[in-house]
């Protein structure tokens, strides 16, 4: 049996704006096809699909993002430098942050933010040779 590989699909309400909104993170595009635009974010591969063809897709409305959370996407970030850099250029890009640059652990540092449609991220590095043995 073929791989098979798994994908998010998140419904925008401007396709461009959210295009131009990753790119300004950093992030490649990898599909442009009518009604959707994708990008790999880390190693999954991340769709976002105009609102009405999201809707036609799932058979089912979208959740208001501004009145609860369906999921956290959490990106690994190489170093706690990236994790600062990020919070810049979401800022810059109209971004929200709601949880800025922080040391949760001493071997965890984060940072979460609101993209244009309300979906949550979370930018995290992980420095797993200073994780506490349980």
């Amino acid at each position: 049996m073929k791989k098979q590989e798994l994908w998010l699909n998140l419904p925008v309400k401007d396709l461009q704006k959210s295009k131009d909104f990753f790119l300004s993170l950093g992030f490649q595009s990898t599909r442009d096809v009518p009604g959707m635009v994708g990008f790999n974010i880390g190693q999954v591969p991340v769709m976002m699909v105009a609102q009405p063809d999201f809707e036609k897709y799932a058979s089912h409305h979208i959740s208001d993002t501004g009145r609860g959370s369906e999921l956290l996407i959490s990106v690994d970030a190489p170093n706690r430098a990236y994790v600062d850099e990020m919070a810049k250029k979401i800022n810059n890009a109209g971004g929200e942050i709601f949880s800025g640059p922080t040391e949760i652990q001493v071997w965890m540092y984060n940072m979460g933010f609101i993209d244009l449609d309300g979906h949550r991220w979370n930018i995290v590095h992980l420095d797993w040779e200073n994780m506490p043995e349980e």
